[in-house]
């Protein structure tokens, strides 16, 4: 190997990821809508060739409506972008996963109207590929990254609260407390095209990637998530730690995360985690979140009724 070649592989070493995902009920509801998926999941040997592909959907609907279009959606999407996907090149992979990866969740929001004709879900979906990184998202279910010490929103909210924070309506402040916090403008389920929310990162050594649904981050704060990650480096330790302060600030909501840490030693040979969640649970009338039946385009009056509740 040349001098050359030395100093380029030193400069860009071989990323790995480290992923664990977790699901928990909380300790307020008697089932579990959300559902996630891990790309070892997928069966495949050539990950690397076609990007890893994490999922976390937040189901709801109640009477199993939720839980059948969450799991609907992972199932559907990986599904869908694993058959469609081709060897990646290189040199310039974002518009060929970016358009896959769309296909795929508007694919899925049909099939979930098709399977609860009432339910619906969130999701946020995430593709590493090299050191590139794809996200989209519909819904409230987030996407962190963790670089030099900061967490970074990589999602945007379809929420009420979020269009309210965007117009100057309220401050981000208020909309933790919002009495509306929890109503929707855009989820899976709901019929026609999807307004999906696509970000994209250069990935660097030792980025931290959380996926997570509004029972994880709406009831602890984005300085206790980072805290976390700061100080605990496996990532299911740490799901179980996030987890575990959900739960004792109130676990009001089903709390699921995906964690995955960016590094340049190969990760363990049989991972960190279980990787989905149950399929088995109790089904009870649960209705919240909403959505509300609100696009994008409504106008101010709309908007201030809600606000004013």
């Amino acid at each position: 190997m040349s001098n050359q070649a030395e100093q380029n592989e030193a400069v860009q070493p071989r990323l790995y990821f480290h992923y664990a995902g977790k699901t928990d009920t909380g300790i307020v509801r008697d089932h579990n809508e959300d559902a996630f998926i891990l790309p070892i999941e997928t069966g495949l040997s050539n990950l690397e060739t076609q990007g890893y592909l994490y999922i976390v959907a937040d189901g709801m609907g109640g009477h199993q409506k939720g839980e059948v279009a969450s799991n609907t959606t992972i199932d559907a999407v990986s599904a869908a972008y694993y058959a469609k996907i081709q060897p990646l090149p290189t040199n310039d992979p974002e518009k060929t996963i970016i358009n896959t990866l769309a296909d795929a969740i508007q694919e899925a929001n049909f099939k979930v109207l098709e399977a609860t004709q009432g339910g619906g879900t969130t999701i946020v979906a995430a593709v590493l590929y090299d050191n590139l990184l794809v996200i989209m998202n519909v819904g409230d279910s987030r996407a962190y990254l963790l670089r030099h010490g900061e967490l970074q929103l990589l999602s945007r909210d379809h929420s009420l609260v979020s269009r309210l924070v965007e117009m100057g309506r309220i401050s981000p402040e208020e909309a933790l407390t919002h009495p509306r916090r929890n109503v929707l403008y855009q989820a899976l389920g709901q019929g026609g095209d999807l307004e999906i929310h696509t970000a994209i990162v250069e990935i660097e050594l030792d980025d931290i990637i959380i996926l997570c649904s509004d029972g994880l981050w709406g009831e602890i704060s984005e300085s206790a998530i980072q805290d976390v990650l700061l100080e605990v480096s496996n990532p299911a330790a740490a799901l179980q730690r996030l987890i575990e302060l959900a739960n004792e600030s109130g676990g009001l909501d089903n709390i699921t995360a995906v964690i995955i840490t960016v590094s340049d030693q190969e990760p363990p040979p049989d991972g960190y985690s279980e990787y989905r969640s149950p399929t088995q649970r109790t089904a009870v009338d649960d209705t919240r979140p909403s959505i509300a039946v609100m696009t994008k385009d409504d106008d101010d009056d709309a908007l201030s009724e809600w606000q004013d509740e």
